[in-house]
């Protein structure tokens, strides 16, 4: 083998040393950083166990299966997106010890969170930790008033005061004078009835007040009371597993009113329990049917829930609507994906366009859609709008 000159050796090491160093930019600009492999990450807490389970589950479902085909894209910015779940059981305290947790793992929003007793305990402590929080299962309108509403929460569907407007509007049309509002005891039930006072009150059809009880005596009780005021229609102000075990009973004592429910109620915590009993009942209906064919949005979640071999329901439908929208947050936010920026895009605007049905977020504005039209369960659980 033949040996090169000592410096003719030393010339080419030197070469090839100032050819890596020609190509170390280059390779810079191709390989992947390790920040831009890190996932962004949502937090979610939620009751996955206990009375209001169903509603964690519900969302979940319908949140996984609609970032999912974010993820196959390419997630936002090279990024993909993950959702970080904590349980709460619906407890207001462990919703706040949830947030912080999650908040400290370094989320860059809340996404999903259930509950109106929850997010009112835990809106102060959004100040504080100062994470925005983009869609919420309450419609509370102590959450939207300027005094009761945070900057760090934005609200992606109608408020139980449109809802209520609503059926104060609706109802009188299709025959339903005469309306009982039964209300249940909890941070939910008290909400609600004051905005179905002032709704009913504004409509001028005042509609007398009956308090649902929480065991099997208090429900005859409160079935009692409704046979003797024989409304056209009972409005029901109850979530959880109390709203279809109500139900169920004042079906079973006999014919009587007609029951509408808040869009918050409805899904398989109703058709789960009651079966074909579901029929009937009227809803709030705050997105586009998730069984329907017509609309863009119903489409692609309809899409989604097939390839994650998920069942249709109008909870999953909203926590697929929300997380599209926190993604979309996500997108509007560009390099800066920290809590502080994705609150800057809030501020500004932002939207998700779904061919007929929108979620459009004015600059300084917290309620992305205030769409609210009546439905009617059929049988099979389904929901005709």
């Amino acid at each position: 083998m033949t040996r090169l000159p000592a410096p003719l050796l030393a010339r080419l090491r030197r070469a090839l040393l100032a050819g890596a160093a020609a190509l170390l930019p280059l390779a810079a600009l191709t390989a992947p950083s390790a920040a831009s492999a890190q996932p962004i990450v949502l937090g979610t807490s939620a009751p996955f166990t206990g009375a209001f389970a169903e509603y964690g589950e519900e969302y979940r479902k319908g949140a996984d299966a609609c970032l999912a085909p974010v993820n196959a894209a390419g997630g936002v910015r090279g990024r993909p997106v993950r959702i970080s779940y904590l349980d709460d059981g619906y407890d207001a305290k462990r919703t706040v010890a949830n947030v912080r947790t999650l908040a400290g793992q370094g989320v860059a929003a809340f996404v999903n969170v259930v509950g109106t007793g929850p997010m009112l305990a835990v809106q102060p402590v959004l100040e504080e930790i100062k994470v925005p929080l983009i869609g919420t299962s309450s419609g509370a309108d102590a959450l939207r008033t300027a005094e009761g509403s945070s900057p760090w929460v934005v609200h992606t569907k109608a408020s139980n005061g449109d809802e209520f407007k609503g059926f104060a509007r609706i109802l009188p049309t299709i025959g339903m004078t005469r309306v009982a509002l039964v209300v249940q005891d909890n941070a939910f039930g008290k909400a609600g009835l004051a905005s179905a006072q002032k709704a009913f009150d504004q409509a001028g059809k005042p509609a007398p007040v009956i308090a649902l009880g929480s065991d099997a005596a208090g429900m005859a009780a409160t079935i009692a009371e409704i046979r003797k005021l024989q409304p056209n229609v009972v409005v029901l102000i109850a979530a959880g597993t109390a709203a279809p075990e109500f139900i169920a009973r004042y079906r079973a004592s006999g014919p009587g009113a007609h029951i509408a429910v808040l869009n918050v109620v409805g899904g398989r915590v109703l058709t789960d329990r009651l079966k074909d009993q579901v029929a009937g009942i009227l809803t709030a209906m705050l997105y586009p049917s998730p069984w329907g064919g017509a609309r863009q949005a119903s489409r692609e979640y309809q899409a989604a829930m097939a390839q994650a071999k998920q069942e249709l329901s109008l909870l999953s439908m909203e926590g697929c609507l929300n997380l599209r929208f926190a993604v979309a947050a996500l997108r509007a936010a560009g390099d800066d994906l920290t809590p502080a920026g994705v609150r800057r895009a809030l501020d500004r605007g932002v939207s998700l366009e779904l061919g007929d049905f929108a979620l459009r977020l004015a600059p300084g504005s917290r309620v992305a859609s205030t769409h609210m039209t009546l439905g009617i369960y059929r049988a099979n659980g389904r929901i005709l709008e």
